[in-house]
């Protein structure tokens, strides 16, 4: 059995919710009471505690005088890749000598473009999916 534990998404989608409460000069109790809510409740939302069911967040959404989506749009950006850690500065400086040693600017240029492929987001995120 799964377990229902909030995740990251939940914490930024409530994030959102403070943050756009606060703009509109609202408090935790005015939304709550608007949402059918108790404030503590409503707090766990914001603090990304408990989970948000659809229902309730189209509520939380067309109280604050917003789109449901708009409360998402950040929970569903990709995460930044990080970089992998570098194994030595010895491959680091072979590597840059054998680029270097690369006579030919179409070799060089074959080779940067082998590079960004392995790098891109889209590349690492296909190879997270096939492991």
């Amino acid at each position: 059995m799964r377990e229902r534990r909030p995740t990251k998404s939940d914490s930024v989608v409530g994030h959102e919710i403070r943050q756009y409460r606060r703009s509109a000069g609202l408090t935790q109790k005015q939304i709550a009471s608007m949402i059918g809510v108790t404030g503590a409740q409503l707090h766990r939302y914001e603090t990304g505690a408990t989970r948000i069911t659809a229902s309730r967040l189209i509520a939380i959404a067309n109280a604050l005088g917003v789109r449901p989506d708009t409360l998402l749009a950040s929970a569903a950006q990709p995460e930044p890749v990080q970089p992998a850690p570098l194994h030595s500065s010895d491959e680091m400086v072979e590597l840059i000598q054998m680029f270097g040693s690369i006579a030919d600017p179409r070799h060089r240029s074959a080779l940067v473009a082998v590079a960004r492929m392995m790098t891109a987001p889209a590349a690492q995120h296909a190879t997270d999916e096939t492991t």
